[in-house]
């Protein structure tokens, strides 16, 4: 038999799920579960136990939409992922029903607006980059060798240490110890 779970969360201590918990008591639910953890948090323990529990055909309910997410991009991933196995889901807020066309069709126009709003970031932050090196700003790690570091590792291999052995000695990164055998001409 298909169940109905309810999700609430509130993101402080001194807020209280009450109004929401009232609110999906009325619709029905089967189960709910509540957290107070803020949005920002990667951790929802409430969410992941909910999650492993559901079943194809089963309903998730929100009393407000933005609860359910951490961010605009997690709350879409979380609605795709539930379409993909079936699960329907319902805001009350906005009358949001993934059974419905029209809820299908607000979840896409949502979906579609999370990847316009990813794709003009990516946009942004290469323009920002062409322009940063059209004004002749170093991007990314910094180019050349460090002195320090090369002269460490020039003596470890002196010595006969293995790539490991330098690592593990002078703290320099297994990629910088590789590139630096490179320069010395000691192989690969």
């Amino acid at each position: 038999m298909n169940k109905v779970f309810g999700y609430a969360r509130v993101s402080t201590v001194d807020q209280n799920t009450d109004t929401q918990i009232e609110a999906l008591e009325k619709f029905g639910c089967d189960k709910i579960y509540q957290e107070k953890i803020s949005g920002l948090s990667v951790k929802r323990p409430q969410l992941d136990e909910m999650m492993a529990i559901l079943r194809e055909g089963d309903t998730v309910v929100v009393s407000r939409f933005s609860r359910l997410g951490r961010s605009r991009d997690h709350l879409i991933n979380l609605v795709g992922e539930f379409s993909k196995i079936g699960i329907i889901f319902k805001a009350l807020d906005l009358g949001i029903d993934s059974s419905t066309p029209a809820g299908k069709m607000v979840i896409g126009i949502f979906a579609a607006l999370s990847e316009y709003d990813r794709e003009m970031i990516l946009e942004k932050t290469k323009a920002g980059q062409l322009l940063a090196k059209a004004k002749g700003k170093h991007i990314g790690r910094p180019s050349g060798v460090n002195d320090v570091n090369f002269q460490k590792v020039k003596k470890g291999f002196e010595k006969g240490l293995s790539v490991t052995e330098i690592v593990n000695l002078t703290g320099v990164s297994i990629s910088s110890v590789k590139r630096y055998r490179k320069q010395l001409g000691k192989g690969n």
